[in-house]
């Protein structure tokens, strides 16, 4: 199996309301090697959304560049973007700080273009991994193999845009997919070559049934890499979710066990589910990077012997009674999040049924012509509204007077903030934000930007007349 490096550059943070402004992509064979040429897409920033200014500066991006109407619409690119993955399946997918940022940009690109199966990364064949938790987990288990570079702020720095020259990675541009996907093709070489153990069980656990037998197989483990707060945890199996059989629950081996056991349901719910308590969670599908305490008592990390851990651990796991009123107080303190009314957040209420599918692979290969009467066919009302908007971003002149009305009520309605609560970045929220930048001594050139990004800003709310 082959590898597809990846990265994007995005309008903004939120991975529902935001969107790819960028995505690019070098396919290798499975020693790394690249076999085709990189896939370096654009696409122009929607008139419904409201970029973020301080994402705009610190890429350097000028608005007159992500709204040039010469690029590919975002539906153009996303149909590109999504041909290009199906062609390489399988392969694994890797980015850096991808799991949580990067393919969730993938999947709502996907979903609000009509363009399934939005899981890509992880169907079809195909693997996923992120190379952000391998290089901290080979920071702490092979501190010789990469150097990590310290920060301002006198702290390790594990910034792609740090790390990369900090090991021999020289990048010709800063902030461009491109780029940081070149600089993370380099680091997996980098580990590769002088940390083989360590890329290897990062291509194990790559693997879902490779995971459960090493949870099953080990009364303790590591679990390395998830978060920049601590390097490990040291941890025991305890369950996994009624819900979603990917979602495991492990167990922190620091936590106070006997205290854990005298308290009551309502007091274990409470305990669980602060973010600092002493559950971890992980998915079995989302390439865990995970140790054997061995590995970390051979570099000198516990405080006690990995025997003393695994005896701890099994002590724990014997408590049949502790485990299942453990089980029933973190289910219990799961967060259940309302049903959103917007549809950018309503990606996860169900899969499509065969026949939305079927209709979703028919839009894209009739002519625009015949789309408005297909989205009614949608059984799923999710991909009616989707259908909708992608119409009237692409060819609002085959819209009905009325709906072209509606949405153009929409649109203006969401950037001018009148939606109370909106949990997407409107107008006045961005102007605000730039005269807080305007506020702060800056470079004349970052002032020219973000003045016509204010002047572009004022003309989508209609306060101030196109040229």
């Amino acid at each position: 199996m082959g590898f597809v490096i990846y990265d994007l550059e995005t309008s903004g943070l939120n991975n529902r309301f935001d969107q790819i402004l960028q995505f690019a992509a070098i396919p290798t064979n499975d020693n790394l090697e690249q076999i085709a040429a990189p896939v370096n897409v654009r696409a122009r920033l929607l008139p419904s959304i409201v970029p973020s200014p301080g994402a705009l500066h610190v890429t350097r991006r000028l608005i007159d560049q992500v709204t040039d109407p010469s690029l590919p619409t975002l539906y153009q690119a996303a149909c590109e973007i999504h041909d290009a993955s199906m062609t390489w399946s399988p392969s694994m997918f890797l980015g850096y700080n991808s799991i949580r940022f990067d393919e969730e940009f993938l999947r709502q690109t996907f979903y609000q273009n009509l363009r399934h199966p939005i899981y890509v990364t992880n169907l079809n064949g195909n693997n996923r991994g992120d190379v952000l938790r391998l290089v901290r987990g080979v920071a702490l288990l092979n501190p010789n193999a990469i150097a990590v570079p310290t920060g301002a702020d006198g702290r390790r720095s594990f910034r792609l845009e740090d790390l990369g020259p900090a090991n021999g990675f020289n990048p010709n541009r800063r902030h461009d997919a491109l780029s940081d996907a070149e600089a993370t093709l380099h680091l997996c070489r980098h580990i590769r070559d002088r940390a083989p153990g360590a890329w290897s069980n990062f291509l194990r656990f790559a693997n879902k049934s490779n995971v459960i037998e090493f949870i099953q197989d080990e009364d303790a483990f590591a679990l390395l890499g998830d978060r920049a707060d601590s390097n490990f945890f040291c941890v025991t199996h305890v369950g996994q979710s009624p819900k979603d059989k990917n979602l495991h629950y492990c167990l922190d081996l620091n936590s106070d066990y006997a205290a854990l056991e005298r308290m009551s349901h309502v007091e274990l719910c409470e305990r669980v589910k602060d973010t600092g308590g002493p559950i971890r969670k992980f998915r079995a599908n989302a390439s865990p990077v995970m140790a054997p305490l061995w590995e970390l008592e051979d570099q000198g990390l516990l405080s006690a012997s990995s025997d003393d851990a695994s005896h701890l651990a099994r002590q724990m796991r014997s408590n049949e009674d502790f485990l299942n009123r453990l089980r029933s107080a973190i289910v219990d303190s799961e967060r259940v999040w309302p049903e959103s009314v917007h549809v950018e957040e309503q990606i996860y209420n169900g899969f499509p049924s065969d026949t939305d599918t079927a209709l979703c692979q028919r839009f894209h290969q009739i002519p625009w012509e015949d789309r408005p009467s297909l989205i009614a066919r949608f059984q799923d009302i999710r991909f009616y509204r989707l259908g909708r908007r992608l119409i009237y971003h692409e060819r609002p002149d085959l819209l009905e007077h009325n709906q072209l009305a509606l949405m153009r009520d929409e649109v203006r309605q969401r950037l001018d903030g009148s939606i109370v609560d909106a949990p997407w970045l409107t107008i006045p929220t961005a102007l605000s934000e730039i005269q807080d930048m305007l506020n702060e001594p800056i470079s004349n050139e970052d002032r020219e930007a973000l003045n016509r990004l204010t002047e572009y800003l004022t003309i989508s709310l209609g306060l101030k007349p196109a040229a």
